[in-house]
């Protein structure tokens, strides 16, 4: 599969062939928002190269609010409806790398052998992924020091590197590789510019515990938690903004002869999210929903799925209004001796 040019020029020619056989789903900006993952429309000017801060791909995948079965009793007859999402060859563009390795991890939860989600699923299993490395990389992330990047490219179709003018499009599988067909391959020059690029990328946010295995170095009795707690507001905004958090909550809600059970964004932040119907809440401060926030990024998920939970993309260091910097908590953890149990 030879790699291939894009220039930004013929950027609207690739999206309109793409057009003629996939619903093309890109960030598009929103005024002063974060641009926004969504199926394109005519006259939209989609984000390509990364540059700017969006939401997360997630929003697309698992919406933030979703209606999964209606049912209607109007003139005595009952009706039930499940609205699924159309079954439709999709090609993302535009994500982070490390938010399409987030899909990864989206993927454990909600295509589990053991249960496959339908909603998910239907927006998921023909989607084309094509990750963006930009030509400047954001100061908050830290996706080096959480995971072997390299890995990464083996779970995406395609990649495109921004190399100023042009795309480097570098093809990872067959369906990455039929995107770009008829555009002029790359030259040697073009490849070691986006070599340089990846170097840069992999470098990024490299901290001290980079290459360790974090789910070593976590502890249950921590005196961090109590740390984390004491500035933590539990406003979710870590959560929400995550590309990989998929806890979710469902509600009915009654309008007139029908009854819509819908799912929406939940996080285990919020004090009721583990409250149970009888009363009982096993986590009534902040200092356990700190600690299971983050063990089960760096712990559990590893433990169940063999990934790791956080890409590093750096949306919760950039957005937490109190400034609860991960990248300095897991520093802190992997710099002191975590004291094993003894065997018996």
């Amino acid at each position: 599969m030879a790699d291939k040019l894009i220039s930004k020029d013929n950027i609207q020619d690739f999206l309109k062939a793409l057009e003629t056989k996939y619903t093309v789903v890109a960030p598009v900006k929103r005024g002063d928002a974060p641009a926004e993952f969504r199926e394109l429309e005519a006259g939209d000017a989609p984000i390509l190269d990364g540059s700017k801060a969006m939401m997360t791909p997630k929003d697309y995948l698992l919406p933030r609010y979703e209606v999964l079965v209606k049912i209607d009793t109007a003139g005595g007859s009952t009706s039930v409806e499940t609205p699924l999402p159309e079954d439709k060859p999709r090609v993302m563009l535009g994500a982070w790398l490390p938010d399409a390795q987030a899909i990864q991890v989206l993927d454990r939860v909600f295509l589990d052998k053991k249960f496959v989600d339908p909603y998910y699923s239907r927006r998921r299993e023909n989607l084309t992924v094509v990750a963006v490395i930009p030509a400047e990389m954001r100061w908050s992330w830290f996706c080096g020091s959480v995971d072997d990047v390299e890995q990464w490219k083996a779970n995406v179709d395609a990649v495109m590197y921004d190399l100023g003018d042009k795309f480097y499009f570098e093809a990872i599988s067959e369906k990455g590789a039929a995107l770009a067909e008829g555009f002029d391959d790359a030259a040697e020059s073009d490849t070691i510019a986006k070599n340089v690029l990846w170097e840069r990328f992999k470098s990024t946010g490299v901290l001290p515990f980079a290459g360790k295995a974090l789910y070593e170095n976590l502890a249950w009795d921590d005196p961090i938690w109590e740390e984390i707690a004491r500035k933590c507001i539990a406003c979710g905004m870590c959560s929400f903004m995550c590309p990989s958090c998929s806890c979710f909550d469902i509600q009915d809600e009654t309008r007139g002869t029908c009854v819509e059970r819908y799912r929406c964004r939940d996080t285990c932040q919020f004090e009721d999210f583990t409250l149970m119907g009888h009363g009982h809440n096993p986590r009534t401060t902040q200092v356990p929903r700190s600690r299971q926030r983050l063990m089960h990024k760096f712990m559990y998920q590893h433990q169940q799925f063999g990934v790791v939970g956080c890409t590093g993309c750096g949306r919760c260091v950039e957005l937490c209004p109190v400034n609860v910097d991960i990248r300095e908590v897991l520093t802190k953890m992997c710099s002191e001796k975590v004291e094993q149990p003894a065997e018996n």
